[in-house]
């Protein structure tokens, strides 16, 4: 089997096409589309380019690996062009939770004015949020405000592209389903269905929600300049590197479709913006996770998303990131120094990126 993977530089975001050949039978897969106005100018000219090559009008495959805007905002508007062709998009049906969210959230989006992160009127009527937002200085409220917005986008987000898939081509993938008869090769390792359905509880409200989802990201700038007065200082990468009770995640991060292709003994890793609490919830992770071929870093190599102790399991030979200003450098170079390691690239200094081994 030859498999070419493209990763585009959508900043921040995942967006990318996976293209696998056997004998007489080709596949196309898109993983994740980047934010919306990444669709026109990076994504569609690329997957054109790609379905011309295999004599295909739309990829096989969709994947939308969680609900975060900078990785399902794009896959609209590629539904709306390919859904007729299209076999069968991955992606989780709206949880129970999020469904009450959802008109709140249409709401509130529509109070914002887009891309603009300053404005916290759209929550006057919320006292919790609205009491957040208050509670921190600059630049942590800016970057708290910004997650926020891209929150309450997602929610309308995620209504719009589920309403635009027909049930017969929906497929809610879990743990150790091999959805394609002719793929044996795809897997799914996580999330398993205990661990998704424990991440979105009946109990949390709204503003609950929207908070746990703002907060990984509140330490942002201080844990940036840490890291690198650590780094000046002489400290071995993986060792800046957090350890598993030290990290915060979203629960809309944790459940991330996690997806691994095997080409006779190389396992190639899809992660999206899954976190070590994700991996590990894997059943016989230690098993699944080590000594891979290929690695897509998680969560654009943020250090709340793998640790030490993953890195020197995985052990990967080839690590490529889509990341930009939440990239981790210590991650990257926790990489690069294993003694496995052939290659570690990222889409900030290489731009769009291309593995076919």
């Amino acid at each position: 089997m030859d498999i070419k993977i493209t990763m585009l530089d959508v900043k921040d975001g995942d967006a990318i096409i996976v293209e696998l050949k056997k004998s007489n039978k080709e596949l196309v897969m898109v993983i994740d589309g980047g934010e919306p106005n990444y669709y026109k100018a990076k994504v569609k000219p690329q997957l054109e380019a790609i379905l011309k090559i295999h004599n295909k009008k739309a990829p096989d495959i969709v994947v939308c690996t969680h609900y975060d805007s900078d990785h399902i905002g794009g896959l609209i508007p590629l539904i709306e062009d390919y859904i007729s062709d299209i076999k069968e998009v991955w992606v989780h049906r709206t949880p129970e939770l999020l469904k009450g969210f959802i008109e709140k959230a249409i709401l509130l989006s529509g109070q914002f004015k887009h891309n603009t992160f300053n404005n916290i009127e759209a929550f006057k009527s919320s006292g919790e949020l609205n009491k957040l937002f208050e509670s921190y200085e600059q630049p942590q409220k800016s970057i708290i405000e910004e997650k926020t917005n891209l929150i309450i986008e997602s929610l309308p987000q995620l209504k719009k592209l589920i309403d635009l898939i027909p049930p017969s081509k929906l497929n809610e993938v879990f743990y150790k389903q091999r959805p394609l008869v002719d793929w044996q090769e795809i897997v799914v390792l996580g999330p398993t269905k205990e661990y998704y359905s424990s991440l979105f509880p009946s109990t949390k409200s709204f503003e609950q929600f929207i908070i746990e989802e703002s907060l990984d990201l509140e330490t942002f700038p201080i844990e940036k300049g840490k890291n690198r007065m650590l780094e000046l200082a002489g400290t071995k990468p993986c060792d800046i590197l957090k350890t598993d009770g030290q990290t915060r995640l979203t629960a809309t991060n944790k459940a991330s479709i996690i997806l691994a292709i095997d080409k006779e003994d190389k396992r190639y890793l899809f992660t999206g913006d899954a976190g070590i609490e994700s991996f590990k919830s894997i059943p016989d992770w230690e098993t699944e996770l080590e000594n891979l071929f290929f690695l897509k870093i998680p969560h654009h190599a943020s250090d709340n998303n793998i640790s030490k102790e993953l890195i020197e399991l995985m052990r990967p030979e080839y690590a490529y990131n889509t990341g930009f200003k939440y990239q981790d450098d210590a991650v990257l170079k926790c990489l690069e120094q294993k003694d496995r390691n052939k290659s570690v690239k990222t889409t900030k200094t290489d731009g769009d990126l291309i593995f076919d081994k």
